[in-house]
């Protein structure tokens, strides 16, 4: 008797998650892990119809997609710069800042704990965010291990993204600090009709 389910087929998990980067005039320049993301990553896809009826009674003749839209959202758990500024969608990323100067003219700070002890901040990477107008581009790559027995992967591609813009960033007194993050896809019109958001890939 024939076997009518593939078990192969069914997965669950997440997986990984890549921000990838372009310069200032749209050239890919590589992807890096985002590292680890909680929760469920999940990616809409609208496509609006409008429909043509006609006759007596009225019956749909034709439809047609007017609009496209491509929403990726995910939780993430990793608090690097380099993650603000993808999911902030902009923003000036300084590296290996030695002593930063703070409003009150001093290099120290609080440890963060209970105690009134202030101490120097050693060696920092700065982000730093606030009046761009511009939202930056990048690319998204998420991979998904299909199957544990096989090892084959789902992999989804979106050739440019921007971030949504709007981030919350929690600090939980009993819960891991994690913070939702949201892209809209962007059309890469350079591709052909059909083609210009995204691909999936299947491993065989």
């Amino acid at each position: 008797m024939a076997v009518c389910v593939q078990t192969a087929d069914i997965s669950v998990g997440i997986g990984v998650l890549e921000f990838g980067n372009y310069n200032s005039s749209d050239v890919f320049q590589g992807y890096q892990r985002v590292g680890a993301i909680k929760g469920v990553f999940s990616m809409a896809v609208t496509r609006e119809t409008i429909e043509f009826e006609s006759g007596q009674p009225l019956v749909v003749l034709k439809r047609q997609v007017i609009r496209e839209r491509v929403e990726i959202t995910f939780t993430m758990a990793e608090w690097r710069v380099a993650n603000l500024k993808m999911a902030f969608g902009g923003g000036v990323i300084t590296s290996s800042v030695a002593a930063p100067t703070f409003l009150d003219g001093t290099t120290g700070a609080p440890l963060g704990d209970l105690s009134c002890s202030v101490t120097t901040v050693g060696l920092s990477n700065a982000y730093e965010l606030g009046g761009q107008c511009s939202l930056d581009k990048i690319g998204l790559r998420f991979t998904h291990q299909k199957s544990c027995e096989t090892g084959k992967r789902q992999i989804v591609e979106v050739w440019f993204a921007q971030a949504m813009g709007t981030i919350t960033l929690p600090f939980q007194e009993t819960e891991w600090n994690q913070f939702d993050v949201q892209f809209v896809a962007l059309a890469d019109t350079s591709r052909a009709a059909g083609r210009q958001y995204m691909r999936y890939l299947e491993e065989l």
